[in-house]
């Protein structure tokens, strides 16, 4: 049986802690740390959920790469000839996770998408890049950025 008290006096305690955020009632706040690692985590797990898939059709494997010039840096291949690096630009007003790919012919930038959070719910969910390199995306969870990471490196729709 459901105890409606409880959930009473709980969503009583959220009420009240919105009014004491200073207006920011509209949005939830991340630590931009606890963000990156909780994407990291997702990240391992769609890799490990791709990677069955990819081998009953002999296609290349999405592979973990620990390049100790990468710290601070989760960096995966897909094959031999795609490198992907997401990171965490935690400037003040920034926040934002970029992912960088690299591959054929010469192993420079191919793509890129940067994912913001900590902003308004005003910001449209996705948008080009003022600089012309990548997609930006707002309003994504950490498991919908891992998923559309990965997604996008093997559907080929990284831009």
């Amino acid at each position: 049986m459901v105890d409606y008290g409880r959930l009473a006096d709980k969503a009583k305690a959220m009420q009240d802690a919105a009014k004491d955020s200073g207006g920011r009632s509209d949005r939830m706040q991340y630590d931009p740390a606890t963000f990156y690692q909780t994407v990291k985590a997702h990240l391992v797990a769609e890799i490990n959920k791709a990677n069955p898939e990819l081998r009953k059709r002999s296609v290349p494997t999405l592979d973990r790469s620990f390049l100790p010039s990468f710290s601070g840096k989760f960096c995966f291949t897909f094959g031999m000839s795609l490198f992907c690096s997401v990171e965490l630009d935690a400037q003040p007003e920034r926040n934002r996770i970029k992912a960088v790919i690299s591959g054929p012919p010469n192993g420079n930038e191919v793509g890129r998408r940067e994912y913001l959070f900590n902003r308004g719910s005003t910001e449209p969910a996705s948008y080009r890049s003022e600089e012309g390199v990548g997609t930006i995306v707002t309003g994504l969870n950490p498991g919908q950025i891992a998923e559309d990471i990965v997604s996008s490196i093997l559907s080929g729709e990284f831009s």
